[in-house]
């Protein structure tokens, strides 16, 4: 599924589901981030790749957010910023945090700046 371009070098960035480490995910990657086995069994970029961006759909799991969603991928890619709602250790407080494109990354999470309660989804 096509979610939109990419911040770093306007390819298309694109959904599949992967399987990393015994579990199904969803990889959200730029077309020219590409990346194979070498010899020594390291998934490593290919020589033809020209960008870097990709980003997990689990990327956010300490912070107890099970997922990253398609929809929220397409606001951060349209927008260049997107609102997430994370969970306290124990999973009973909420919280909402700003997620901005980061290119060694992938997203981080702008810890400092508070979200206006009205944006939030």
């Amino acid at each position: 599924m096509i979610l939109g371009n990419c911040p770093y070098c306007d390819g298309i960035v694109t959904s599949k589901k992967i399987t990393a480490q015994g579990k199904t995910v969803k990889l959200y990657s730029c077309q020219n981030a590409k990346k194979e086995y070498d010899e020594s069994e390291q998934y490593v970029f290919t020589a033809d790749s020209t960008c870097r961006f990709r980003v997990y759909s689990n990327a956010f799991l300490r912070w107890n957010k099970r997922s990253f969603s398609e929809y929220e991928m397409k606001n951060l890619l349209k927008d260049g910023q997107a609102t997430i709602r994370l969970h306290g250790r124990k999973g009973t407080g909420e919280y909402f945090k700003y997620v901005i494109t980061d290119e060694e990354y992938g997203v981080s999470v702008l810890w400092d700046e508070e979200v206006e309660k009205e944006e939030t989804a």
